[in-house]
């Protein structure tokens, strides 16, 4: 049975104390929600006097303006440290703590080699398990919370930790990147969280303030929406978002992101934009507002998520073409859809549906 966070945090607060050291891990790309979560779960380390380090392999100059942002205050007020370095000097009566990320694909390698040598681990998520999480009994994972960032606020104040104005901050655009500005997943505890963190010192202004890009790579962004596919299936319809013009583009995940939640709005049962994240590697940041089970969907990519979010990345891929391809064939598929759309009307199914059930693709260009 799931701890409540209660229960949780007694299981956290032995861990840590018996600890030698703690190493905080957040999920490969991380943003806004990973980063909070980490350095929520790095103050309580403080609490108790405990060394700790956040361990990330990612590269700051991969980040987007807003992440970029809070990170570069992350590596001035907290440790932070390579997966390299942690394995250089760590031991025995070390803990790992894994935030916002329960699944060994979406850590650093180095860290996944070396799970097994640690006695304890603990994992605090909101994104729902699978046959690829890390296994380990100490652990709060809660799909139907909106954000790391939500359940580490909440810990704070079971531990009685103040919370300053920048770490409110950090926590309420965790919390906007996982509920779309509180437009969707967003439930009365989200609310009273988020009110609680206005009243420590973070506006909504400075929230909405790292959300906004430069012009150049906001425009990248726009260029990438202008290549959306809508497509029909029966009476379904779902976006895909990728640059057909300039398929070699390289974007942040946090990019892809911003583009499957541009077109969630606009009646579509689901969101899907991908593209290279890197050399031969493809990000896909899937959203739906509840007409399909998209965690299940980025699961077969060897990603995961929630009901609402899920993304996945792809090794070893040379062709955008063949990640449309794969999408467009769990599209089709009826499983994937939870209940009767609301998107479409009976009259617009007579009219989109194909004869030949097959998918009717529009193109979209602003």
């Amino acid at each position: 049975m799931e701890k409540t966070l209660k229960e949780f945090k007694i299981t956290l607060e032995s861990r840590i104390q018996h600890a030698s050291r703690i190493f905080i891990v957040p999920h490969k790309n991380m943003d806004f929600d990973a980063i909070g979560a980490s350095v929520g779960m790095a103050e309580i380390c403080r609490f108790f006097k405990k060394e700790y380090a956040i361990v990330t392999d990612d590269s700051i100059m991969d980040m987007n303006k807003g992440v970029r942002n809070i990170y570069d205050t992350v590596l001035k007020r907290y440790s932070v440290i390579s997966s390299e370095e942690m394995t250089s000097y760590r031991t025995l009566e070390d803990l790992l703590i894994t935030v916002d990320v329960g699944k060994k694909n979406l850590i650093p390698s180095a860290i996944v080699h070396q799970l097994d040598s640690f006695s304890h681990i603990v994992i605090l998520d909101h994104h729902k398990e699978d046959e690829d999480s890390i296994v380990t009994g100490d652990k709060h994972v809660n799909t139907a919370t909106s954000s790391t960032c939500e359940m580490i606020t909440r810990l704070l104040k079971l531990f009685g930790i103040e919370i300053d104005s920048w770490l409110a901050k950090a926590f309420l655009a965790g919390i906007f990147v996982d509920t779309n500005k509180l437009k969707k997943n967003t439930d009365e505890k989200t609310l009273e969280v988020t009110a609680r963190l206005i009243r420590r010192g973070a506006t909504i202004q400075d929230v909405n303030d790292l959300f906004v890009e430069d012009f150049a790579n906001d425009r990248k962004i726009q260029h990438l929406i202008d290549g959306t596919e809508f497509i029909t299936h029966h009476i379904h319809s779902v976006a895909l978002i990728y640059n057909r013009q300039d398929p070699d583009t390289w974007y942040a995940q946090s990019d892809l992101a911003q583009a499957a939640d541009y077109l969630l709005p606009y009646k579509v049962d689901a969101s899907f934009a991908f593209g290279f994240t890197g050399v031969d590697t493809v990000g896909i940041s899937a959203r739906t507002s509840g007409g399909m089970r998209i965690e299940e969907m980025m699961h077969l990519f060897g990603g995961g998520g929630n009901e609402h979010s899920a993304a996945a990345y792809l090794s070893n891929v040379s062709d955008l073409k063949a990640v449309r391809e794969q999408l467009m064939k769990l599209i089709c598929r009826e499983d994937y859809y939870t209940v009767q759309s609301p998107t479409l009307t009976t009259d617009s199914v007579m009219v989109e549906s194909s004869s030949e059930n097959r998918p009717v693709v529009k193109k979209y260009s602003s």
